[in-house]
């Protein structure tokens, strides 16, 4: 029996485990395995790299030749962060205009906001006040006021938000009574509606509902309600050029309150008023705010106005007892301050409020000479936001020689939207200029695209898709950063062709031709020339004037549908030598009557050319409207004068219709025999008051 000696373990080397070559087979003998064996072992007990292990006389793969697994997490589109931390943003990324409570619901500090964001956000936000003042509200009176507001905010809708605030105020004053007043339990409750009208307007209301508890006494039913509805308006400058980040609001409402009622055990002195925020008048308010979203920070500047209505003249009693005018006392301040929006989700605040009006009138608080302000905003999104998933890149590793660093790069991600719609546009090709990369397309519904890795520096990305035109945008890429653009495609009109001839007696004219409809569009035709004119317009509606030297003008209105081709002819009839209709500003005069059958509304032939040259006059005078009106003599019943009169002001006006006046152009009016220009006492004056009359309405 052949006997093999036992196999030693190696000791362990550091950081690797040694691997020992399987015994050879009968099938697959190396002579020098054994020998291999043994070297890798001296080299395990002595510390040493140990040759590869081989496998039927082969090295092993080395781990260097393995294949790589990278992973990285990205968001599922239309998760993407709701709040993301600014600092990196472009100058006019309009994500630096981030959306967060102020005071007490959306906006900049004490201005309501009509400018709302996605829906499914919660916001919660904490504002506290200091204010410490010698000489206030009364001469050798200390003042000092700390306040805290919490405030939480919720928008259900992309329309709409809810909103809740609750304040604590501490007022030291040493001539109130007692010196330190305590105001606890403050709520506002509200809710807000505001849609964005055209881009960059948004508008709607704000309402709030202000309750007020009790002095000295936590009783439901001593507390003051009030209510404080607002019209609320905010327009994006940056609708009108990204290099001009500017947001303007607009607040206009009153405040009613009974808040002056809460104590009624003794009148209060100017301060007790302050302390308590007192307020004896309803007000009319007026707010202005600016914001400047810069890519970290976002500057803001405010104004506040509150006048006090119902004051008898005008005059508030002041605390010496003089009279002091309402204007002098009403509350007016100027704020000013910054938010930091650097941070994901997060936005600090710090602000100071300038008091513009030094008067104190009792029944209205006393307004500070300044108040500083510092607070937070926190916003999350509970509902299916910030989804993420993991995606796994496999390359091979190999041995190659180190090559020179690649160019660093970035990304282009944007979204395309319809420029009157709004509303983002799917399926839209997004191509890189001169970058010999495939071209990307924007996906449905959100309508966001991401391009591939581009180098670092100008890209210039050219959107199409059929039905809007194709559009060309030039930014700049920064390496490791990804560049932010909003793509506005115009939808494109589909047009329609005319084939447009005009002649006289069958033979080519010159002429001017009129296109009034969704556009306004003229044309020309020249004389000796048989061929139509091409005449390309958008598809609908027109009324198509023609008017030539020496012919009377003809109108049609004729309708093109969205890539037709429609002929056009006219044949013009030359004009009389001597003219039967005179404009002027009121009316048109015809100095022949229109010839009618007896006791008929019929016209006859002889009068066609006469109304051929006042269809000439309105058209050529552009005239808007016009009133046909019919008379009679005095024979005949009354009845059947007026009706003759007004069934021939209607074939009249038909007459005209039928050569091309649109009919929303004319009205007919008949009167009788009531409207007489001459005396019926004879032939002649019966004759000239059997007339049609053509008055202008509008020109």
């Amino acid at each position: 029996m052949r006997e093999t000696a036992p196999v030693r373990e190696a000791p362990p080397v550091r950081g690797a485990t040694p691997e020992i070559a399987p015994a050879p087979s009968r099938d697959n003998f190396d002579p020098t395995a054994k020998q291999r064996t043994e070297e890798r072992l001296k080299a395990a007990e002595s510390g040493q790299p140990m040759p590869p292990p081989t496998v039927t006389g082969k090295p092993a793969p080395d781990a260097a030749q393995l294949p790589v697994v990278s992973k990285r997490e990205e968001f599922l589109a239309g998760t993407e962060p709701h709040s993301d931390g600014t600092w990196n943003n472009e100058l006019i990324d309009p994500a630096n205009a981030r959306i967060n409570v102020g005071s007490v619901g959306i906006g900049v500090l004490h201005a309501s906001s009509a400018r709302l964001g996605p829906k499914g956000i919660l916001r919660f936000s904490m504002l506290g006040e200091y204010f410490n003042q010698d000489n206030f509200p009364v001469l050798n009176a200390t003042n000092i006021r700390s306040s805290g507001t919490f405030a939480v905010s919720f928008q259900p809708f992309t329309w709409g938000e809810l909103f809740i605030g609750y304040g604590a105020a501490a007022n030291t004053n040493n001539r109130t009574a007692p010196n330190l007043i305590q105001a606890l339990g403050d709520l506002t409750i509200g809710l807000k509606a505001s849609k964005e009208f055209t881009r960059g307007l948004w508008a709607g209301a704000d309402l709030r509902l202000l309750t007020f508890s009790a002095v000295g006494n936590q009783s439901v039913d001593r507390w003051a309600v009030g209510f404080q509805p607002r019209l609320i308006a905010a327009y994006d400058f940056r609708s009108i050029t990204p290099k001009l980040p500017a947001i303007l609001h607009l607040n206009l409402g009153f405040t009613i309150d009974n808040s002056g009622q809460l104590l009624q055990t003794a009148k209060p002195n100017a301060s007790e008023e302050f302390a308590l925020s007192l307020n004896r008048f309803n007000r009319f308010n007026f707010g202005l705010a600016l914001e400047v979203p810069l890519p970290w920070v976002t500057p803001y500047l405010e104004y506040a106005l509150g006048l006090p209505l119902g004051v008898p003249n005008g005059l508030l009693d002041g605390p010496n007892a003089a009279k002091v005018e309402i204007s002098a006392a009403m509350p007016q301040s100027l704020g000013l301050g910054l938010k930091v929006t650097a941070v994901k989700d997060l936005t600090f605040l710090i602000g100071l409020d300038l008091g513009l009006i030094r008067s104190v009138g009792l029944g209205v608080p006393a307004t500070p000479p300044w108040n500083f302000l510092v607070g937070a905003s926190f916003n999350i999104d509970p509902f299916q936001r910030g989804e993420t998933k993991i995606v796994e890149t496999v390359r091979e590793r190999t041995l190659e020689k180190k090559v020179a660093e690649a160019p660093k790069t970035g990304k282009v991600e944007g979204t395309v939207i319809d420029a009157e719609t709004k509303k983002p546009i799917p399926g839209v090709i997004v191509a890189m200029v001169g970058a010999g990369l495939p071209p990307v397309a924007s996906d449905a519904p959100s309508g966001k695209f991401l391009t591939h890795e581009l180098p670092a520096g100008k890209v210039k990305l050219k959107a199409s898709r059929d039905g809007y035109k194709e559009i060309e945008q030039e930014l700049k890429i920064e390496s490791g950063k990804n560049a932010k653009v909003e793509l506005m495609l115009q939808s494109e009109v589909k047009k329609g062709i005319f084939d447009l001839v005009v002649t006289s007696k069958k033979k080519p004219i010159t002429s001017t031709v009129a296109f009034v409809g969704p556009v306004q569009q003229a044309a020309g035709t020249s004389e000796g020339k048989a061929d139509p004119v091409k005449v390309e317009v958008p598809a609908g509606t027109y009324t198509v004037n023609v008017t030539a030297p020496g012919y009377l003008a003809q109108t049609r209105e004729v309708q093109i549908p969205a890539g037709g081709q429609m002929a056009l002819a006219f044949d013009l009839a030359a004009a009389p030598k001597k003219l039967l209709v005179v404009f002027k500003e009121d009316k048109i005069e015809i100095l022949q009557q229109v010839h009618f059958e007896f006791a008929k509304a019929t016209i006859l032939g002889d009068s066609f050319s006469l109304l051929d040259q006042v269809v000439d006059a309105i058209v050529s005078n552009n005239v808007k409207r016009i009133r046909v009106e019919g008379h009679t003599d005095n024979k005949g019943g009354k009845e059947k004068n007026q009706k003759l009169s007004e069934d021939r002001a209607r074939s009249v006006a038909d007459y005209l219709i039928a050569k091309g006046i649109d009919k929303s152009r004319l009205e007919s009016v008949g009167y009788g025999d009531t409207r007489p220009v001459a005396p019926n006492l004879t032939a002649r004056g019966r004759e000239l008051n059997r007339r049609v009359e053509f008055i202008v309405v509008e020109r």
